[in-house]
């Protein structure tokens, strides 16, 4: 795993952004703080006055051009809008959902699907995504886990940077990049209580800095030009309103030097969270924390004015919030570049972003079962029934956040199957998501009685995840399992395709599936995909980047646990009616083959600090199978001064391994990530005995040791 430190540096901007600050009235510099989530004819004289500085919701590129020629040719000082769009995964091109993605371990493929949506994005006239969402959580019933990288910071933090990278990616045609990235939500937002959306989130200071903090980092480092506040209070404190997370430790600790834009309407939810006494002052504890923009709630623009006049503190907050606006409007390219092309319908959609879309779907899905080796299926004239009702819904492909995609450009399964020479499908949807009509069961078991196997897409709704997609409990619904009940008795065998956004907590689909496939919703291209796992074309390569439960009273559940006083392995049993142990556990995933690893070798086992541990494994592919494997390294403080985790990821490379191939795969891992937080906050790098545990997934018992010296 590569790490990236290329900060975003204003330095080279800040004089024209001195000179253009020197030229404002009080009312041009609090417009550039306003951000407007609508376009309404009558914001047209925001515009000419220089009393706005950015929208989001731009609905097209005609839209975005006739709004920066207002603000180019027709203001006072010709300042061009930032103009911005939420981009989870894709604007018509739409690639699997982020923790699809994340499941890859492919930071090269999340970054090139980044780089295609930046570059779509931009011909939208769009030149700001609030994205990446890379909030850490351990929580599946909360539905934005979807947008996220699951529960691991290493994992989390590389995938982080690639998709920063990606959406800034320089556009050789500008010099500039494509649109400015904005990480969100900073900070905690994945911790929410209960999983209800926008709850409050309690969290001890050393599990929030050591855990959850670090991928923030990672995509500031990335150099990510901005920053998106979060709903939640943290330990009690509404993060839009503060100061040690917006300037002392994003600021002054991090050395972040973008912008800081709230989330929407936070400023004003500041009343609501009841630290401030109105909207007034709520405006007045956003700006002095550190909050430079204020998304949509109006605070700003209304109260600014007065409270420069009221309080000494704002007119310098005002200047350095502008300014900070301003350098990013030059690095991004808008001040050089605020039109597009408006005859621009062969930028979107093409065959090599699609090709990418299907590529990455492909390798972000998971096998997780494969009895008796029923997979890859047989094209030797066999019939198999597609059934499910996830197997044609065109619309669920898109996932949540959809963006501008259309459903019409989506290839659902039932499609893709359909079109495999060699075989021959019968479908029939048989149930609904959720509901009690069984009416289809009988017609699916007498098209079942004429097929070889059974091919069961499963899954939830798109719209029961993302924001305020919170579900109680994450199992299937009822009736798909009952018609899954009744497929099993028909003693064919059963590859059922899971279709979510989340972990769910699918005991039951495990039982009664010969095989299982977990699909996510993968996108544009998710029924091609799963064709090409599904018939042998590739062999699956993703892994879980998050544990799955077996049962949602379990959660949370990850597998960076604390060392406990009552060892697992000696009390294996913590609930009266269910096993302790996940269904599925993080990093987990089956190929076409089997790899056997050996010969866990440490170069340098006794490490000095500020040196890499050099390690090395042995892999051989004793299957007849050209495969990927995800190599996961993780490591155990032995003895250290505080609890640590059992386990902890610290490095990971993903490898072409030929049939009966045998090779070396080789890591040099820095030892800061061998380090932990004390009880002062403070990162450290204890002397002592250590663990190296390499191998499939978290649960990997092969390990060679190293120490630590003074």
């Amino acid at each position: 795993m590569k790490e990236y430190h290329e900060k975003f540096d204003p330095s080279p901007y800040m004089p024209k952004a001195v000179e253009i600050l020197g030229k404002m009235t009080l009312q041009e510099k609090i417009g550039q703080l306003h951000l407007l989530g609508t376009v309404r004819n009558l914001d047209e004289d925001l515009v000419r006055s220089g009393t706005i500085g950015a929208f989001l919701n731009v609905p097209d590129v005609q839209t975005a051009n006739r709004l920066q020629h207002l603000a180019v040719e027709e203001s006072r000082l010709g300042i061009p809008l930032i103009i911005g769009h939420d981009m989870v995964h894709g604007d018509r091109t739409l690639f699997p959902i982020p923790l699809a993605g994340a499941a890859s371990w492919d930071m090269d493929r999340i970054e090139n699907s980044e780089r295609i949506s930046a570059m779509e994005t931009y011909a939208e006239g769009i030149n700001w995504v609030y994205s990446p969402m890379i909030d850490i959580s351990r929580e599946p019933r909360w539905g934005r886990i979807a947008e996220g990288a699951g529960e691991d910071k290493l994992l989390g933090s590389a995938v982080a940077a690639a998709r920063v990278r990606g959406f800034q990616t320089i556009n050789p045609d500008t010099g500039y990049p494509y649109v400015a990235a904005c990480f969100k939500h900073y900070c905690g937002y994945g911790l929410s209580e209960g999983g209800r959306d926008y709850e409050s989130c309690d969290i001890s200071e050393r599990t929030l800095h050591g855990e959850y903090l670090p991928v923030y980092k990672a995509a500031l480092d990335a150099g990510a030009m901005t920053c998106m506040s979060s709903f939640n209070s943290l330990n009690g404190v509404p993060v839009t309103g503060s100061r040690y997370y917006l300037t002392e430790l994003l600021r002054q600790i991090w050395g972040f030097a973008g912008f800081v834009v709230s989330d929407w309407t936070s400023v004003e939810e500041l009343v609501n969270h009841r630290v401030v006494r109105d909207k007034k002052d709520a405006a007045r504890r956003a700006l002095l924390a550190g909050c430079d923009m204020d998304m949509h709630s109006g605070a700003y623009v209304e109260f600014l004015e007065a409270l420069a006049q009221e309080d000494p503190k704002i007119l310098p907050a005002i200047d350095e919030s502008v300014l900070r606006i301003l350098c990013v409007k030059f690095a991004a390219g808008i001040f050089a570049n605020p039109y597009r092309e408006e005859n621009n319908s062969a930028a979107f959609l093409k065959e090599e972003y699609r090709d990418a879309a299907r590529d990455l779907a492909a390798h972000s899905m998971v096998l997780l079962k494969n009895k008796d080796n029923i997979l890859p299926l047989r094209r030797d004239g066999k019939k198999y029934l597609v059934t499910g009702p996830m197997a044609d819904a065109r619309r669920e492909a898109l996932g949540l956040w959809g963006g501008r995609g259309d459903p019409q450009t989506i290839v659902t399964v039932r499609e893709a199957l359909e079109k495999e020479e060699g075989i021959e499908t019968v479908y029939l949807a048989g149930c609904d998501f959720e509901g009690t009509d069984r009416s289809k069961f009988k017609e699916a078991a007498r098209l079942a009685a004429g097929c070889d196997s059974i091919i069961y897409v499963c899954g939830e709704p798109c719209q029961w995840a993302g924001e305020g997609g919170g579900r109680i409990d994450i199992d299937l619904p009822e009736i798909q399992y009952e018609y899954l009940k009744m497929l099993k008795g028909l003693k064919k065998p059963i590859v059922s395709v899971l279709l979510t956004a989340r972990p769910l907590a699918c005991s039951r689909l495990d039982e009664m599936s010969d095989a299982l496939l977990l699909g996510w919703h993968a996108g544009i291209e998710a029924g091609n995909a799963v064709r090409t796992l599904l018939m042998g074309d590739l062999s699956p390569s993703g892994r879980l980047p998050v544990t799955f439960p077996r049962a949602t009273g379990q959660i949370p559940m990850y597998y960076a646990t604390l060392s406990a006083g009552r060892p697992r392995s000696l009390f294996p049993r913590r609930y009266r009616d269910c096993p302790s142990d996940p269904l599925y556990p993080f990093g987990y995933g089956l190929t076409y083959s089997s790899i056997v690893y050996d010969d866990i070798t440490i170069e340098n086992p006794n490490l000095r600090p500020g040196e890499s541990l050099r390690a090395r494994v042995t892999l051989t592919n004793v299957g007849d199978t050209d495969v990927e494997e995800v190599v996961q390294v993780y490591f155990c403080d032995v003895v250290s001064s505080l609890a640590t985790p059992d386990k902890l990821l610290c490095d990971f490379e993903k490898v072409s391994i030929a049939a009966g191939q045998t090779m070396q795969v080789s890591f040099s891992i820095p030892s800061h990530r061998f380090t932990y937080l004390n009880e002062k906050l403070e990162r450290v790098l204890e002397p002592g005995d250590f663990r190296l545990y390499i191998g499939a997934d978290s649960t990997c018992e092969a390990f060679a040791p190293f120490t630590v010296a003074e």
